[in-house]
């Protein structure tokens, strides 16, 4: 039997977390925090496969506490996706790390939508890893490294494009627009060094 996949969920408010834990047990182990230094001590202790972080929490708040989990060295890998109470506008995420999110998802939210975004994050992350295996053992560790940065990075453009879309007030689209084919470049460029490293793997797999 395959073995469940871990999330955490950090809320201050205990209700959210019940409602949350409730939609992903089933599916998920799920494990709770109740605020920001709560899911540090957590998420060390359990190395959880997915965070699921409010952005409003007493002592640590989302973003402080995001910031701490990607400068540890041992958790700074794990994917972390915001829980917000209102679609997030360029105010809200200037000087923060927003980049470093997976995506966010606007509460309330119905149960679909959360194991949607839940699932696209651990389908596309095990199809990388599987790559960089293969690539680790036929091309090298560097450039197995290097795949696996532009892939995670390809992914999470994408998420957080999506996003900005869909929660975008009206006055806001035209400079979403803008910024959107500002990313869309940025992706493109990516994602043809990732074929580049995907095609070097089929040729080395002919050779043998």
């Amino acid at each position: 039997m395959k073995k469940k996949k871990k999330i955490l969920i950090a809320d201050d408010e205990p209700e959210i977390v019940d409602i949350v834990k409730k939609m992903l047990e089933e599916r998920y182990e799920v494990i709770t925090a109740y605020d920001g230094e709560e899911c540090l001590k957590k998420a060390k202790k359990e190395k959880p496969d997915l965070i699921l972080l409010d952005i409003l929490m007493p002592k640590l708040d989302g973003w402080e506490t995001l910031k701490k989990l990607k400068e540890d060295e041992e958790l700074k890998d794990i994917p972390v996706s915001m829980l917000t109470a209102l679609p997030l506008t360029p105010e809200d995420t200037k000087n923060k790390p927003i980049d470093k999110i997976e995506n966010y998802i606007v509460k309330p939210f119905r149960k679909e939508v959360l194991l949607k975004k839940i699932e696209d994050i651990f389908e596309r992350e095990e199809e990388a890893k599987r790559i960089y295996e293969q690539l680790k053992k036929e091309v090298g560790e560097e450039t197995a490294e290097e795949y696996l940065r532009l892939v995670k990075a390809i992914n999470r453009h994408r998420r957080l494009i999506g996003v900005i879309i869909d929660s975008a007030a009206e006055e806001f689209k035209q400079s979403v627009r803008n910024l959107i084919l500002s990313q869309k470049r940025l992706i493109e460029t990516m994602k043809k060094r990732a074929e580049e490293i995907e095609k070097l793997l089929k040729e080395r797999k002919k050779e043998k």
